[in-house]
């Protein structure tokens, strides 16, 4: 089967499944990697993690750093938590990007040489900020592409970190009319690493696998592989899909919940997970 072309667009640097999500990227052969792109606070420091990665797996795969503010979010209005850039205490202080093209247009640019029959699949793991920013400044490529995120929150009324950082730009992405297909929390959250298993990077003594373990107690928290599994449904059946009707809330108690709608465009939702096939599959490929 021919390797699926993706663009990860991650806000790799708070959550640890970012990384482990990119390092499933990098060691599956069904997955040929185009690009990698930043967004969320210091899209710029983002992307010299993910260069980080990419250097241990010895892999040349274009990063560029994109947005870093939501669309209408102020600073003060952003969520916080004790662990956001927490894992840039794994990067030398000195490091600085550089940077050649902004990670909209390199989405663009790239989704040019896609079409209807052989669609480019972008996979955003954090907030849509860049997602809702290109398809509004190249609207043309929408039949080029597909979109498979890590978001959202169908089954219960609560807004799911990546569309409450930016609901704006959410909203944006699911009223554009391109293909959806959405890797929600509600089913990403019955894929926990054992204890056992978190050990085993450390056992594997590569230094990849080390660095992915520094990470892992950096975040100091039960990992959880909401974008990993959102990048093993790209070649694995181990999630079930329903087409649902969902619609992004962006006014009164349910700002950011991601709702079904009647009227709302159809999105392929995620609605289930054989959690121990994906677990098991995820260690496979993550420590070969």
């Amino acid at each position: 089967m021919k390797p699926i072309s993706i663009i990860l667009d991650t806000d790799i640097g708070d959550d640890v499944d970012d990384a482990l999500a990119l390092a499933i990227a990098l060691n599956s052969p069904e997955i040929d990697l185009r690009g990698v792109t930043t967004v969320f606070r210091d899209a710029p420091r983002r992307a010299l993690l993910a260069e980080q990665i990419l250097w241990l797996f010895n892999r040349n795969v274009p990063i560029h750093a994109g947005c870093s503010k939501p669309l209408l979010l102020s600073w003060d209005d952003l969520p916080g938590g004790a662990n956001l850039g927490r894992q840039f205490e794994a990067l030398d202080a000195s490091l600085q990007y550089e940077e050649t093209q902004h990670a909209i247009d390199f989405i663009i640019e790239t989704a040019q040489n896609f079409d209807a029959e052989n669609p480019l699949t972008i996979c955003p793991i954090g907030p849509l900020t860049n997602i809702a920013l290109l398809l509004a400044k190249a609207p043309e490529i929408i039949p080029k592409i597909r979109i498979v995120l890590m978001g959202g929150w169908w089954s219960e009324p609560n807004a799911e970190w990546n569309v409450r950082c930016d609901p704006e730009a959410a909203a944006m992405v699911f009223k554009s009319g391109a293909h959806i297909t959405m890797v929600g929390i509600d089913v990403t959250k019955k894929c926990v690493l054992s204890e056992a298993q978190v050990e085993q990077f450390q056992e594997a003594g590569t230094p990849r696998a080390q660095f992915l373990y520094d990470l892992i107690k950096l975040w100091n928290h039960k990992v959880t592989l909401h974008d990993p599994l959102t990048l093993l449904t790209l070649f694995d059946d181990c999630v079930q899909f329903e087409t649902k009707p969902i619609e992004v809330e962006l006014c009164g108690e349910k700002r950011g919940c991601t709702v079904e709608k009647e009227g709302a465009l159809p999105c392929r939702a995620a609605v289930d997970v054989d959690a121990d096939r994906a677990v098991n599959l995820f260690m496979e490929r993550v420590l070969k």
